[in-house]
């Protein structure tokens, strides 16, 4: 089974892609680019989940910026470009620089797509308001507490393209030939 996205914004506006490298932050953070997708969001934006899931972490980074992490509770079909095979895997979605005290969810909550998570703001090293989105595929450890990046040595920490999953990407017509690998 397919893992598909729902938008986070009601606004569809990307201002930067996954894997572009406008500036020197990502080397210093050793990536080779940018790790996940900044959608356009004015201060106050309301954010929503884009899948159903379990709330796994709300609060700050080290660098002062506010998210939530949510995880799917199954697994859905996931290319891994590693051992370039079509495999099983949980995903988690990344909501990063949310507004102070707006925080919608808590640790452990169940949520489902379209449900509000959070006001967007520029909490973090940011230059401006803005949603930071990043998907991961990760495996479960050894306890329940313990999970792991698929793809930790991908250059991006294990984040994959998150355009690749949503449902309007998906279904543009534009995007056939990028997502010709992803039903292989």
């Amino acid at each position: 089974m397919k893992f598909i996205l729902q938008k986070p914004l009601k606004v569809w506006k990307i201002n930067q892609k996954f894997g572009q490298n406008f500036n020197n932050f990502y080397k210093e953070l050793g990536l080779l680019g940018h790790n996940g997708i900044d959608f356009f969001a004015e201060d106050s934006t309301e954010v929503y989940a884009t899948h159903d899931g379990r709330v796994t972490f709300t609060g700050y980074d080290g660098a002062g910026g506010l998210g939530v992490v949510i995880r799917t509770t199954e697994k859905f079909d996931y290319y891994n470009a590693t051992t370039g095979k079509l495999e099983p895997a949980y995903f988690k979605t990344i909501y990063w620089h949310l507004k102070k005290d707006t925080i919608k969810v808590t640790g452990g909550q169940t949520v489902k797509a379209g449900d509000l998570i959070a006001l967007a703001d520029n909490t973090g090293r940011s230059t401006g308001s803005h949603l930071h989105f990043g998907l991961k595929p990760i495996q479960k450890g050894e306890n329940d507490w313990i999970w792991y990046n698929n793809e930790p040595s991908n250059g991006y920490n294990g984040a994959l393209d998150p355009l690749l999953y949503f449902l309007e990407a998906i279904e543009s017509p534009k995007l056939t030939a990028t997502l010709r690998y992803f039903d292989t």
